[in-house]
């Protein structure tokens, strides 16, 4: 009976809170049978992938974007670590120091682009020496010839104390440098 006097004491909105919370929902039947019918459909299947099938296939896509890096950029397998070694300013122990220098008092940015690596422009900076006028880097390449040319502020130009020059598609012609073996 106490309860019913609660219920006496509730007024207005509280009361009309009250009321529906106590009735049971009815829900719409259209959602009730789509309901049913997934829940008697049972789980549904997706894609799935073994793990050792995503590291093979991770693994392949990795092979072919790094023959395609190689046949695009020209670098054939047997000198690929010669070129990294290069660009970052390494003599390989398989390699021959070679020291590259240009005159450019006036400039504020020199690099060196060839055969070896890869035309780059940005991969072989040289360093400004002391005096403020020569520019150099040393690189260390295997046995053999190369063409190569100086940027200086974003200008090709060819090296004036090289040996040889060859011909250029820019107009410019590069410079040679016979790296010679043992």
């Amino acid at each position: 009976m106490s309860e019913q006097r609660d219920d006496d004491e509730l007024t207005g909105a509280l009361e009309r809170a009250t009321r529906l919370l106590r009735d049971e929902p009815v829900p719409r039947e259209a959602w009730r049978d789509a309901v049913v019918r997934a829940a008697e459909a049972g789980p549904s299947r997706g894609w799935t992938v073994r793990p050792w099938v995503a590291v093979a296939a991770c693994a392949a896509c990795m092979i072919a974007g790094a023959a395609i890096a190689s046949l695009s950029l020209g670098i054939r397998p047997d000198r690929a670590g010669d070129i990294v070694a290069a660009e970052n300013g390494i003599v390989r122990p398989s390699t021959l120091p070679v020291r590259f220098s240009v005159e450019a008092p006036g400039a504020v940015h020199v690099s060196i682009v060839g055969d070896f690596n890869g035309w780059n422009p940005s991969g072989l900076p040289l360093h400004r020496m002391p005096d403020g006028r020569t520019w150099e880097v040393d690189v260390g390449l295997t046995p053999g010839r190369y063409a190569y040319a100086f940027i200086v502020d974003g200008r090709l130009a060819r090296d004036s104390s090289a040996a040889e020059s060859g011909a250029d598609d820019f107009g410019v012609p590069n410079s040679v440098v016979l790296v010679g073996g043992s």
